[in-house]
């Protein structure tokens, strides 16, 4: 695909790469352009270009040290002053404590789940439908009933005990 120089995003009138920008003249030349990506923007959803001017942006990111140029930061901001704005990164790639299912399923099926209770015992769920013409009432419990004799024998069998 080829562009006209002129109309590049990131150059200025003047031509001049690397040069420092206002991320707003930048972000206007963008979206006034009519690249396939400011086109498939304006179409998607409309968009309200609101400036602040002198405000106090905090913001609380996941790492140290400023953003790199051209990153993208999933979060919040919120207006918690007149003049000042707060915004925090969403926790996407932070750790989480595996935590112990109380009663963790040993089989997850169509219509049933089976259970463990901490002190070993199974017990059977149904899940929820959703019911309609090809699924009713009396469908959904032929079809649950059919799966609980299917799984009673792989356990009878062995099937289903842990080692």
């Amino acid at each position: 695909m080829f562009y006209n120089k002129s109309t590049q995003i990131g150059r200025g009138q003047d031509n001049r790469c690397n040069q420092p920008r206002p991320v707003g003249d930048i972000l206007t030349e963008m979206f006034s352009s009519n690249s396939l990506f400011a086109r498939g923007y304006r179409q998607h959803q409309s968009v309200y270009p609101n400036t602040e001017p002198c405000v106090d942006l905090k913001l609380l990111t996941r790492e140290p040290g400023r953003i790199p140029l051209g990153n993208y930061l999933d979060g919040a901001i919120t207006r918690d002053a007149e003049d000042h704005f707060l915004f925090i990164e969403n926790a996407t790639d932070k750790k989480r404590n595996d935590v112990q299912q109380r009663n963790p399923h040993v089989y997850e099926g169509v219509y049933i789940n089976i259970n463990r209770k901490p002190d070993g015992t199974l017990y059977p769920t149904f899940n929820r439908p959703q019911f309609n013409e090809q699924l009713s009432f009396l469908e959904f419990c032929r079809r649950a009933a059919e799966e609980l004799i299917l799984v009673a024998s792989g356990f009878a069998t062995g099937f289903g005990e842990e080692k």
